[in-house]
Formats: structure tokens, sequence, C-alpha cells
């Protein structure tokens, strides 16, 4: 009867930080989201997302090991998925295009990145 079961939605994640990453999937689909990667840089989800893969909402570190995941963030946007910046930096590094997007600061706490998408799908 497994696959009756019903998923939230496809979770995209890119994350560096391997703990982080797997932490963050493990979390979700413990609350019933199915995860996409997670992925560690823009170029290995782009990939994903040209093989046909797709996500609902997303889930993206600002920063992945020094490179911006910014041209990520636009081709979501552009498609109309909902984006989540997780960042351990403060607001300033955020530039004016991005501050409208939904922020988590790091370290993230799992139940508020659970609540978080909840609710921007309920919407």
């Amino acid at each position: 009867m497994a696959n009756e079961h019903t998923h939230h939605g496809t979770v995209l994640i890119v994350e560096d930080d391997y703990l982080i990453a797997s932490t963050m999937s493990a979390a979700l689909e413990l609350a019933d989201w199915e995860v996409l990667g997670p992925f560690p840089s823009v170029a290995t989800a782009q990939r994903a997302l040209d093989d046909g893969k797709v996500a609902a909402i997303a889930v993206l570190d600002v920063n992945l090991g020094g490179e911006r995941a910014f041209p990520l963030i636009d081709r979501l946007v552009e498609n109309g998925v909902p984006v989540v910046l997780t960042t351990g930096y403060d607001e300033d590094a955020i530039p004016p295009a991005y501050a409208k997007l939904n922020r988590l600061q790091k370290p993230v706490r799992m139940h508020a990145l659970i609540d978080c998408l909840s609710s921007m799908l309920q919407h």
C-alpha cells in the first residue's frame, strides 16, 4: 500500500555542505516530501532540470562552495518554481533582485524549513 502514500510535492535541494544536505533530505522525506537531489552545485542541479526533472519548490544555498546560485534561482523563478534561499550571510549579501524571496538563516532549523515550504505551497 506504500505507493498510495501522498507526498506534499517534490523539493529540489541545492546545498554543497554534505551534512546539511543529508539532514535536510532526511527531514523532508520524513515529512512526506519527495526530494530531488540534493545537488552540490548549480551545474548538477541544472543538468537534472535539463533532463526533465520537475520540482514543486526549491531550497537553495546562496553560496555553493564559492559559486553563487543566482543563475539557477533565475531559471527556477522564470519557470514559476517558488524558491527558499538558505544563507549564512546577513541580508546585505543578497542582491536586491532576490530580496523578495523567502530566506532562512543558517543554521536552518528543520521544522522552520518544513513550515516555510508547507505555507508557500498552500498559497
